[in-house]
């Protein structure tokens, strides 16, 4: 997918982005110890164990390097209703607004993190977010944008019998001031839990690599559907089972999937159809969530399928390394 119009977008923003990452690297500036956690949506930084700057965070984008496949946020979840508000959706809300085709797209195919990097960067401009950091978790990278708000500034009173200040000194009412909603207190500063210090790299440690296993069955039935509705679609006759085949291709500097789609008809032919979208769609789908779940990296997967009505059920599954 071309990237013009992003690049067009952050050469504006470029000015004003590069002002809030400087500010958020000097609130942290000499820390050794850098905590993302994408789970409590919290970020963290360290001094010699001296709490710097806690801010909460949100996901913007993940990237899967061996497949070039990106996600935003929001993939997955059109139908979930949000019990809490995100701070991205304003981002969402600005593409809509603008027509920005990149981030109304839930997946995409990429040339490298540095488009992805790009992609989320702009996003995270658009949800007034104070930086983005980045985390390497398995086989893929997630992009956070850190919301910590400013600094309150001193405020300072003087008692009755306090002297005047100077014409050139301001002063501050002593006044009952708001206090901030909870939505926009971000940063916080606090003495550190006993735990034990983390390596000084704010990306994960490299675990050993996952145990290959057949993907869960409920991240595979889109997958199945999308298949049964192409060859209703697609077929003159009803048909009785399918294979859909699944290969990744990791042998080049950029891993790619194909999807193959056969079926057995009641007169007993077999026919295939060619892909659509919606299956290749669902299929990539397939690939990010079941890394997500932690599954290793498989190179085959072949989806038995028979049709029930106009249903279709997964009747076995078979996994290749």
């Amino acid at each position: 997918m071309t990237l013009e119009r992003v690049r067009a977008i952050e050469d504006g923003i470029r000015e004003e982005w590069g002002a809030r990452m400087r500010t958020h690297a000097s609130r942290v500036a000499g820390h050794d110890d850098a905590r993302v956690d994408g789970k409590r949506q919290t970020a963290a930084w360290f001094r010699v164990g001296m709490l710097l700057l806690e801010a909460p965070i949100e996901l913007v984008g993940t990237f899967f390097p061996e497949l070039g496949l990106f996600r935003w946020w929001w993939s997955g979840k059109e139908n979930s209703i949000a019990l809490t508000p995100c701070r991205m959706d304003e981002a969402f809300a600005e593409a809509q607004r603008t027509e920005l085709r990149e981030l109304l797209t839930r997946q995409m195919q990429l040339d490298g993190p540095q488009d992805a990097e790009l992609l989320c960067r702009v996003a995270a401009f658009w949800a007034r977010a104070s930086a983005m950091v980045a985390q390497k978790e398995g086989d893929h990278v997630t992009w956070y944008a850190v919301f910590a708000a400013a600094p309150r500034p001193a405020i300072v009173r003087r008692s009755e019998s306090a002297p005047a200040p100077s014409s050139s000194e301001p002063v501050v009412p002593d006044l009952d001031l708001p206090r901030r909603e909870p939505y926009l207190q971000a940063a916080r500063t606090m003495p550190p839990a006993a735990v034990a210090p983390k390596p000084t790299s704010p990306f994960v440690t490299e675990a050993p690599p996952p145990s290959v296993r057949e993907p869960a069955r409920q991240l595979m039935l889109p997958v199945a559907h999308a298949a049964g509705a192409l060859l209703r679609r697609a077929l003159h006759t009803p048909f009785r089972s399918a294979l859909v085949i699944v290969n990744v291709d990791a042998a080049r500097d950029k891993a790619r999937y194909f999807v193959t789609v056969v079926a057995a008809t009641e007169d007993g032919e077999l026919a295939t159809v060619d892909t659509t979208r919606d299956v290749v769609d669902a299929v990539g789908q397939l690939l990010a969530e079941d890394a997500k779940a932690g599954n290793g990296r498989w190179r085959k997967l072949v989806m038995r399928l028979a049709a029930e009505g106009r249903a279709v059920a997964i009747t076995r599954c078979e996994v290749t390394v």
